[in-house]
């Protein structure tokens, strides 16, 4: 099978914002339908603007956030993390490097972790302007550190991180 074109299962679970259904497909495309007609506004492949068909595909949502004018949608593919402009599924150039960040960036393992396996497919929450974002990891060794982090909807920048293994000198680190 093409691992282009079979890549995934459908997990999504659509929204819908100001009459618009956004949602994820079966291979990951990321969309947006007009939720009265059904007819596609518009339709972004990840795996076309760089993330890796290698690191999975499931994703069961997206997240929505907007300031006025400025509407935006996260989503993941692979171990890329995508800013969308919700009207055109456009990457918002500011965020990140182009509009897409890394997730094994700033995973603060105090060890190389660029090839492990990180993926976020549920979607995040958003809090005001911060993007709270789960990952999963494999779950036998090595494994990357599963932190929960916090990014600015903006830029893109790690705000907080929540190491659920504490380091030395937080809370629970000596038990």
């Amino acid at each position: 099978a093409d691992t282009l074109t079979n890549r995934s299962q459908l997990q999504t679970s659509p929204i819908v914002v100001d009459g618009v259904l956004f949602g994820v497909s079966p291979v990951t495309k990321i969309f947006a339908l007009d939720a009265a007609t059904g007819e596609r506004r518009w339709e972004f492949d990840p795996f076309v603007h760089g993330a890796e068909v290698r690191r999975g595909g499931t994703s069961r949502g997206v997240t929505f956030w907007s300031n006025g004018d400025d509407r935006r949608l996260f989503a993941s593919g692979g171990s890329k993390l995508f800013a969308l402009d919700a009207d055109t599924g456009i990457p918002i150039e500011t965020f990140g490097q182009g509009g897409v960040i890394d997730l094994h960036d700033g995973l603060d393992a105090g060890r190389e972790v660029s090839d492990l396996f990180v993926i976020s497919n549920t979607p995040g929450v958003i809090y005001e302007d911060l993007l709270i974002l789960p990952t999963r990891h494999a779950e036998s060794s090595p494994a990357a550190p599963g932190n929960i982090r916090a990014f600015d909807v903006k830029t893109g920048d790690i705000v907080w991180v929540f190491h659920t293994i504490p380091h030395p000198g937080e809370f629970g680190h000596d038990t």
